[in-house]
């Protein structure tokens, strides 16, 4: 800038202020950002129709699958009762990576098996248990599941 011309250049000291106040409000505005990442996507529903809307599709309204598919949820409640099994039913990809929270698939998860499987886990799956599981989804659940029904001496 030429002496004289009346305008002035911000210097470097102002620049540093704006960047500072930039930062302090991101570091406001992280908490908000994480609860963010945290929400349920979708608003809650009861489990019949969490289950019409997430599951059905594939399964069908009365649970009895699409053969090559998607299994029969009718039969499913005899895995509850192999060592595996429970830990197996929330790590299947199709509830690892419902579109809904923890509480949400605790809830649809204890419906289904309590409804359609006619076979009420004991204890209720929780949100705590259900973020735990579908954390590490399953990579090939057909094989986790023979293996499972079909253990080898």
């Amino acid at each position: 800038m030429k002496p004289g011309s009346g305008r002035r250049l911000a210097s470097r000291p102002a620049l540093g202020a704006r960047a500072r106040s930039g930062r302090w409000i991101l570091v406001l505005l992280l908490p908000t950002m994480s609860n963010l990442a945290k929400a349920d996507p979708e608003p809650k529903r009861p489990p019949p129709e969490a289950y019409a809307l997430h599951c059905s599709g594939c399964h069908r309204l009365d649970g009895r699958g699409i053969p090559g598919i998607a299994p029969d949820l009718r039969e499913i409640g005899v895995l509850l009762d192999v060592d595996g099994g429970r830990d197996y039913l929330g790590r299947v990809p199709g509830v690892a990576q419902a579109p809904v929270g923890d509480a949400d698939l605790a809830a649809l998860l204890n419906w289904v098996l309590t409804e359609i499987a006619h076979a009420p886990p004991d204890p209720a799956y929780t949100a705590r248990e259900i973020a735990k599981l579908r954390a590490h989804p399953l990579r090939d659940p057909l094989a986790a599941r023979r293996a499972l029904l079909d253990p080898k001496p």
